[in-house]
């Protein structure tokens, strides 16, 4: 805060810099932005103010200098180019020089680029949907696991150590049929599992750590 010239008797103009949100809602509550920093400075310095029955007059520009960010510097004028007196080539610059500062310089039109033919893109949907089944070239159709089930499973009324079959086990005969009987798809485990399970109740326990089948034995 540096001092300034004598704004009228009792009063000292100075420049403050203040916060626009600061001014904007003292604006609002119409509050004299002098009086309050006064006080809040003489509260601070503890020191008795009592503000003076004379007050600046209208037409006394504000002393409160608000900004979000410090004043901008003015760019000094750019200095004129230094000319070698004893350069021959001097006046034929100068003469450019002046051309070009009345006819500024027009860019020239770019070429359009030739566009390109647009390549198809192959949809990508069917490649990323995961088939339920494994497809073979053309072959048999029909139900390869009731076939399966009706030619190669045979059941039993207890169970015995000869009636329990792994349920890898059971599985990877059941695939091995599948491509010795042309089948154009075989149906992946857990359509097979499922099946066994639900559609002809087939039991299953867990022996010796391993899952298995328990009643049936494959032929």
């Amino acid at each position: 805060m540096g001092a300034g010239k004598t704004a009228g008797p009792g009063w000292q103009q100075v420049p403050v810099l203040l916060r626009s949100d600061i001014v904007t809602a003292a604006e609002k509550k119409q509050l004299d932005l002098s009086e309050e920093c006064n006080r809040a400075l003489a509260k601070r310095l503890e020191i008795d103010y009592r503000p003076l029955q004379k007050s600046p007059s209208p037409g006394t520009p504000r002393v409160i200098v608000a900004t979000d960010t410090a004043p901008a510097r003015r760019t000094a004028p750019a200095a004129p180019p230094v000319i070698n007196a004893e350069d021959p080539t001097v006046p034929a610059k100068v003469l450019r020089e002046k051309k070009e500062r009345k006819s500024p310089a027009v860019a020239k039109p770019q070429e359009p680029t030739p566009s390109r033919p647009a390549i198809p893109v192959p949809s990508t949907a069917a490649a990323a949907a995961k088939p339920s089944s494994k497809t073979r070239a053309k072959g048999r159709k029909g139900d390869a696991i009731q076939r399966f089930v009706s030619t190669r499973i045979v059941r039993e009324a207890e169970e015995s150590p000869d009636a329990i079959v792994a349920k890898d086990e059971l599985y990877q005969r059941f695939e091995r049929w599948c491509r010795d009987q042309d089948y154009d798809t075989i149906p992946e485990r857990r359509v097979f599992s499922v099946a066994l399970k639900n559609k002809y109740a087939f039991a299953e326990r867990t022996v010796g750590g391993t899952a298995s089948w328990v009643s049936i034995r494959i032929k």
